[in-house]
């Protein structure tokens, strides 16, 4: 769920606000003014949501994509447990 909150909460209590979302992944909207002018996210979900904005700025995700859903539905490729399994560190 998403907080609003205005920059000077966010100047007094940084701290407390960036552990909030460290722990609950909810993002918080800073105002500036009482306007929307920054957002602090999780930094795994940014790191998420930045990987998929790459991965969709590929001229032919659409057909991988496409691809990759008849696949799925056509029973082709392993499920995740196995794929964990299969992952070197």
């Amino acid at each position: 769920m998403e907080t609003i909150i205005p920059i000077s909460a966010l100047q007094s209590q940084a701290k407390k606000i960036v552990e909030r979302v460290k722990k609950t992944r909810d993002p918080v909207v800073i105002t500036q003014r009482g306007r929307p002018a920054a957002l602090l996210v999780n930094y795994e979900d940014y790191a998420g949501m930045v990987a998929t904005l790459e991965e969709m700025s590929q001229p032919d995700w659409r057909e991988r994509l496409a691809e990759a859903e008849r696949d799925s539905q056509a029973g082709k490729g392993i499920n995740l447990s196995d794929a964990a399994t299969r992952v070197t560190p």
